[in-house]
């Protein structure tokens, strides 16, 4: 129910305040024995009303002059600013660790594809069509870890003249890869091409209400209806690198970062896969760098960066058992051995 309107008697005392405290808004508003907020309210109520006018003075100006009424009021700025954060703060805790209800009692598939860059000509297509026909399989469920098409933006635009697939078909395979590729999606995550040209819209747009879209990072729980649960870490990039170790960036989040059964990364079109035990937090992860789809790479090239040749996509299996001795039982760069190994397990 709305507040009922200010008084002229309300509104002509805080003016009154106001003047004979020498336009000092706080000692005014202590006067009157009410916060300093509601005094502020009151006040901008009383100049619309004419009560803060000098009767003495030569001119009498309109309020548009003396308070500015194309102005949206102070204090209704501040209460959508905090209800705009308030809704926004909501959204990031929802985001903390959620909860994705997995149906499975037996082991189960968790296909990790790197960067995939659809629309690149050097996309091996034939790979990851092989790996898209495991993603299909009953009890194989999926999470992309971001880039998936080029979307080249800035100076980089002038790439799509040498590169045959077009801005808009590029956005068609992205709708392709979501809903009709066959893999049912555990996740989403956004890199940095993703989120050029607004695609962070675009994305959130195509996946919404469907499958959990984040931009750069997410870290949910795979629960099971025993109420076993697997921690996933999935970013799209980590800050740190190091030439004599692939894993160095997800090494780091493992040891210093929350504590997960798995953590994997993209984005440097690099392959690294451990089984990591760290005595001194007593617990044992599994530690994955993708290396993506995107072959034949002319940035490589001219960088002088050797291409690698494993690890686009990586199998995971999760055992949702309740004696289950780890909880990710083990991760294979060879992802048709990995589906084989887990047709036998749930078998």
């Amino acid at each position: 129910m709305p507040a009922p309107p200010l008084s002229d008697d309300v509104a002509r005392s805080a003016a009154e305040a106001y003047l004979r405290h020498d336009r000092n808004k706080t000692a005014a508003a202590r006067s009157l024995q009410i916060h300093r907020n509601t005094f502020c309210s009151q006040l901008e109520i009383a100049e619309t009303r004419g009560f803060l006018a000098d009767p003495t003075a030569p001119l009498q100006y309109p309020a548009f002059v003396t308070i500015g009424d194309d102005d949206e009021p102070i204090n209704d700025i501040i209460a959508r600013k905090r209800k705009g954060f308030e809704r926004i703060a909501k959204a990031h805790s929802a985001r903390n660790w959620f909860e994705i209800k997995v149906k499975e009692s037996k082991p189960y598939g968790v296909l990790m594809f790197g960067d995939p860059h659809l629309d690149d000509d050097g996309c091996n297509i034939p790979m990851l069509e092989k790996h898209l026909a495991i993603a299909a399989k009953p009890g194989v469920y999926s999470v992309n870890i971001g880039d998936t098409t080029n979307n080249w933006v800035g100076r980089l635009e002038r790439l799509y003249a040498s590169q045959e697939t077009s801005k808009n078909t590029g956005k068609r395979l992205a709708e392709w890869f979501m809903f009709d590729s066959g893999a049912t999606w555990l996740c989403w995550i956004l890199g940095n091409h993703d989120e050029w040209n607004d695609g962070v819209d675009f994305y959130m747009r195509l996946a919404k209400h469907k499958i959990p879209c984040i931009d750069w990072k997410a870290q949910f729980k795979l629960v099971h209806p025993n109420g076993t649960e697997a921690k996933m870490d999935a970013s799209h990039g980590r800050k740190g690198s190091s030439i004599w170790n692939n894993l160095h960036a997800t090494l780091r989040a493992a040891k210093l970062g929350e504590m997960a059964d798995l953590y994997m990364t993209g984005h440097t079109h690099n392959y690294g896969l451990e089984d990591l035990e760290i005595p001194e937090r007593k617990f044992s992860t599994w530690l994955v760098q993708l290396r993506g789809y995107k072959f034949l790479d002319h940035y490589a090239l001219v960088g002088n960066y050797a291409e690698h040749q494993r690890g686009s996509a990586v199998l995971a299996i999760v055992d949702p058992r309740a004696d289950a001795r780890r909880r990710v039982m083990h991760c294979f760069e060879d992802v048709g051995e990995g589906y084989r190994i887990l047709e036998m397990l749930r078998a």
